[in-house]
């Protein structure tokens, strides 16, 4: 009797240390949209302001961030949410293109330009047993569009990182250090008109904007989809997808992930496909 009960009294005890553990990392300190605005932007020499509004809208696609090698039975899976939300990154957004001045002003309904941002991945590293350096990245893409002919001026990937070695709430602290570098590395990007940044065209180019913009050539792919939208059929795979609606995986389209990579959905704003390994299985016209 007295073996059970300490078998029962050392679980209680190990699960106690492990939430002590997650509460560390993951942490409470008080977090705001304000430590995600740069404090200080050197935007390049010669840099001018676009003349015109904008409405600046966001994204954060990725639910999870895993916090690495954190506890000994593996990694710490956690809400991307508890740690840093898209409205936090929008309020982060809209200040920090105001205070440089990178517009005539912030307006978030019609506006002579719209600011697409998407977070598309989050990545967390945290060392074993809570020691040492953590780090995080998120990659995003940054879509500016002017929205009186639909000309796409910026369309590039954006990165970020963050590395936080003590104190408290680490994981979070490198979060926000790393989405704070999205939208520093964001603004150089906008700012910097020496060169083109369109290099993410042909995976966000024609992608739904979240504001009143249409982005060219989105006309001609949707009324192809459209046209050809009858033509699908049950257990098509992507690439006989493709032949038939157009791009796809190119589009622009948000994927998402389910039950461990078996089943994928592509949400390309008109339309949703769900293939269950590699397979047509759903599909929706909207």
């Amino acid at each position: 009797m007295h073996r059970i009960l300490n078998c029962h009294v050392q679980v209680l005890l190990r699960q106690a240390m492990l939430l002590a553990l997650v509460m560390v990392i993951a942490g409470c300190a008080t977090i705001t949209y304000k430590d995600l605005i740069p404090q200080a932007v050197v935007l390049p020499t010669g840099n001018q302001q676009l003349s015109g509004t904008v409405n600046v809208q966001s994204m954060i696609i990725p639910q999870f961030v895993e916090g690495g090698q954190a506890l000994p039975s593996g990694r710490v899976k956690m809400l991307l949410e508890h740690f840093v939300n898209n409205g936090m990154l929008k309020e982060a957004l809209v200040e920090a293109i105001a205070k440089n001045n990178l517009f005539t002003r912030v307006e978030q309904g019609k506006a002579d330009y719209v600011l697409d941002v998407w977070v598309e991945k989050a990545t967390n590293h945290t060392p074993t047993m809570g020691m040492g350096e953590y780090t995080a990245d998120f990659s995003s893409i940054w879509r500016l569009t002017r929205v009186s002919d639909g000309k796409v001026l910026v369309c590039d990937f954006v990165d970020g990182h963050g590395s936080i070695k003590s104190g408290m709430a680490p994981m979070r602290r490198s979060l926000i250090a790393a989405l704070r570098d999205v939208i520093q590395n964001g603004l150089l990007a906008l700012s910097d008109r020496s060169k083109e940044h369109l290099s993410a065209l042909s995976i966000a180019g024609i992608r739904s904007s979240m504001g009143p913009a249409v982005p060219e050539g989105v006309n001609i792919w949707a009324g192809n989809v459209r046209q050809n939208w009858s033509k699908l059929r049950m257990g098509l795979t992507i690439d006989e997808v493709e032949t038939i609606i157009g791009p796809v995986k190119t589009s622009g389209a948000i994927v998402k992930q389910y039950t461990k990579g078996y089943t994928e959905e592509y949400d390309a704003g008109i339309y949703t496909l769900v293939f269950i390994n590699g397979k047509l299985s759903r599909w929706e016209l909207r």
